[in-house]
């Protein structure tokens, strides 16, 4: 496939709908989210979401999910999302997610996101950028 696995978290608040968030998640990553409950240093409660995808269908469908657009952003800034560890960070709008519209969110987005890390497959001799590029097409 390209990329090994993919790590994604979320917050959610006590005032929105945790159940409708999880599930908005699980639509979009099509696994299992934890969810941790805390309290923030406010006072109100604050949900944690985290998830691991793993097996390469479920990856490949993610990938997928992120249609054409949000791969030709993500390949058009790859220099500045991959980091030395070869994983590629990017941010969507949960709100857009809640709607099942997946959208990459500017630097300025002052609203809940879904922190995005995708870790990728390379081997000696081969270049993280091509096969980055290659995966996001």
């Amino acid at each position: 496939m390209g990329i090994l696995h993919i790590n994604a978290t979320a917050t959610a608040h006590e005032l929105q709908d945790i159940d409708l968030v999880t599930e908005a998640l699980q639509w979009f990553t099509g696994t299992e989210w934890d969810v941790d409950m805390t309290s923030s240093y406010h006072g109100p409660k604050v949900a944690l979401l985290s998830t691991h995808v793993q097996k390469n269908k479920l990856v490949s469908e993610f990938v997928q999910r992120l249609g054409k657009d949000n791969s030709k952003l993500i390949q058009e800034q790859l220099e500045q999302r991959m980091d030395e560890n070869n994983v590629i960070h990017a941010r969507f709008d949960l709100e857009n997610i809640i709607g099942q519209v997946v959208s990459l969110t500017p630097q300025d987005h002052n609203g809940p996101v879904i922190k995005v890390r995708m870790k990728v497959a390379v081997y000696p001799g081969q270049n993280a950028t091509d096969i980055a590029t290659q995966v996001l097409q």
